[in-house]
C-alpha cells in the first residue's frame, strides 16, 4: 500500500494575531504561549484529492493562527469531476482510507480536531468517534449516520451542508448531532441557501463566496475553543 502524502504541518498555534508567512513558519514554528494547549487541526481532503482548493483552505486557517496538518490519503492523485473521484474512493476502500488517515497522524501531537470535506468529512467523525486525541470535529459538506451511533465523550462536532445539496442523505446528520449529544459533547449544524455541494472550495464550480464566509467564520469560532 503506498503510504499516504501529508502536507506541512504549521507551527503551533499562537494568539490570534497577525501570522508570517507560509514558508517562514514552516521554517521557524512560532513559540506555543504559556498556558495555551497545542491544538492542531487535520483537514482531510474531498473525493477529489488534495486539489489546490483543500490547499488555499488549509492555508487559511492557518494564516489565521492554527497549525494545519493536511493528510493526502489518495497518494497525489486529483479528480476534476465527481464521478471519477467517487469512483477511486470506492476502488481504493473506506476502511483504507481511514487506515491512511490513522497513519498519516500516528506522530501528530495529543491534541487534534478533525475536519474533512464531503469524503473527508465521513473520515473525521470515524476519527472523532474513535481517536482519544480528538478534541473536536468540523464536518463540511459531507458526515452523519444512518443510525444512532457510539461517540466520544466531550467531543463537540459541527457540520455545514448546503439545504438542498443533494449529496445530503436526510436525517444522517440529525442522528449523528443526537449520538454526540446523547454522550454529553455539544453539538450543532448549519444549513445554507443552495444546492452546490463543495461551496466553500475557490476552485470549483460550487463555490459560493457569501456561504463560504460564513462557513468559516463559524469554523474559527468553534476552533477558538481549544
Amino acid at each position: 500500500m503506498t503510504p499516504p502524502r501529508s502536507g506541512p504541518t504549521t507551527g503551533p498555534r499562537p494568539a490570534r494575531t497577525p501570522s508570517p508567512s507560509p514558508a517562514d513558519t514552516a521554517a521557524e514554528p512560532p513559540s506555543l504561549p504559556k498556558g495555551l494547549p497545542m491544538t492542531t487541526l487535520v483537514l482531510l481532503h474531498s473525493a477529489l484529492g488534495r486539489t489546490s482548493g483543500m490547499d488555499a483552505i488549509a492555508e487559511r486557517f492557518a494564516l489565521a493562527g492554527y497549525a494545519v496538518h493536511t493528510p493526502d490519503v489518495y497518494a497525489g492523485r486529483t479528480f476534476d469531476d465527481a464521478e471519477s473521484a467517487v469512483a477511486h474512493s470506492q476502488e481504493v476502500g473506506f476502511s483504507t482510507l481511514v487506515d491512511r488517515v490513522k497513519d498519516a497522524c500516528e506522530d501528530l501531537g495529543a491534541d487534534l480536531v478533525f475536519g474533512g470535506f464531503s469524503l473527508g468529512a465521513a473520515l473525521a467523525q470515524q476519527m472523532g468517534k474513535n481517536d482519544p486525541r480528538a478534541r473536536g470535529v468540523l464536518l463540511f459538506h459531507g458526515g452523519g449516520f444512518p443510525k444512532p451511533t457510539r461517540w466520544q465523550v466531550g467531543v463537540p462536532v459541527q457540520a455545514h451542508f448546503a439545504v438542498d445539496d443533494s449529496w445530503r442523505s436526510p436525517g444522517t446528520i440529525e442522528t449523528l448531532m443526537e449520538s454526540a449529544t446523547q454522550a454529553g459533547a455539544q453539538a450543532e449544524y448549519f444549513l445554507y441557501p443552495g444546492s452546490t455541494h463543495l461551496f466553500s472550495d475557490p476552485t470549483t464550480p460550487d463555490y459560493r463566496e457569501d456561504s463560504a464566509e460564513l462557513l468559516f467564520e463559524r469554523a474559527l469560532a468553534f476552533l477558538d475553543r481549544f
